[in-house]
């Protein structure tokens, strides 16, 4: 039981949003969509949502495909948009009343209460959904979500906007409901992906340029070397500089080179620490940070 996009493309009149992207996704994964803006991640979001139509492809979620069935689709899906459109004259139990209704979910008042137990909502339940921190009403959002018991859960930037702490407790809530659902989760803040997500999908000009695991992407080759020598180096970076390598010093001993050719520069390296009589206490190449891949990937 699995979401499975194949090769699906939209246009917008003659503009390309989405070309040919494919993927999936398995029950468990917690998986990061990325993206600059107008890399097309909306347009597949909305698509996958069943918002909008495929021009070509298809999409299928247990062997249920959006355009075939797509009621019965919808039904398996849960979506937390970036607006969170909530209805804040509600309170949240009676919000979470309207929506077991649309849902027509059986036996209502037992599945509620598991819902706010679930997303921390217990002490707010009885107030008003405007009366609510901006960190309170993105649990009210999730548990919107997840009311029904969805296969996969839809989330664009949920934790945009919150402070520190309430970061941290979003994000524990979306890695319990992994045990549930299947994640989709968009976001700008790199640093959330790495955090919580197995595999990151990442978009540029509408086509899918990685599907991978994060431990795989950042072991990505990267052409940077740190050193650190015994000695002060700063009189020689002059000299250093002849090498035809773009330096950075970091402090009196240690030394940041950047070339494409990272064997080249650790010989060049070695051999003028061994020409001026300086020793060598650490050589190493750095790991390339996600900042950096996804630079890299949509520059």
């Amino acid at each position: 039981m699995s979401l499975i996009v194949h090769q699906v493309s939209k246009k917008y009149d003659a503009q390309v949003a989405v070309e040919a992207v494919s993927f999936s996704i398995q029950p468990g994964e917690i998986v990061g969509f990325l993206g600059p803006n107008g890399a097309g991640k909306s347009t597949t979001l909305k698509m996958i949502a069943g918002f909008l139509s495929p021009d070509q492809g298809s999409i299928q979620l247990q062997d249920c495909d959006v355009q075939k069935d797509p009621l019965f689709y919808k039904k398996k899906i849960g979506y937390l948009s970036e607006s969170n459109p909530l209805y804040l004259d509600m309170y949240v139990k009676e919000y979470f009343h309207f929506l077991a209704e649309v849902h027509q979910i059986q036996e209502p008042s037992l599945r509620i209460q598991d819902v706010i137990h679930e997303v921390g909502l217990l002490k707010m339940q009885n107030k008003k959904i405007g009366e609510l921190s901006k960190g309170y009403q993105q649990r009210v959002g999730i548990g919107a979500a997840i009311l029904h018991q969805p296969a996969l859960l839809l989330l664009d930037e949920p934790t945009s906007g919150l402070d520190p702490n309430q970061l941290i407790e979003i994000r524990q809530l979306i890695q319990s409901l992994s045990a549930k659902s299947m994640i989709l989760f968009s976001t700008h803040i790199l640093q959330e992906v790495t955090a919580i997500c197995s595999r990151v999908l990442v978009l540029h000009q509408g086509k899918l340029v990685a599907n991978e695991p994060i431990a795989s992407l950042l072991k990505a080759p990267q052409n940077k070397v740190t050193v650190i020598f015994e000695e002060a180096i700063d009189i020689y970076f002059d000299a250093l500089k002849n090498l035809g390598f773009t330096l950075e010093l970091l402090d009196k001993r240690t030394l940041v080179a950047e070339s494409n050719d990272t064997n080249l520069l650790k010989n060049k390296l070695m051999s003028f620490a061994l020409e001026k009589g300086l020793n060598i206490q650490e050589l190493q190449s750095q790991q390339a940070s996600l900042e950096e891949i996804f630079k890299l990937l949509t520059h």
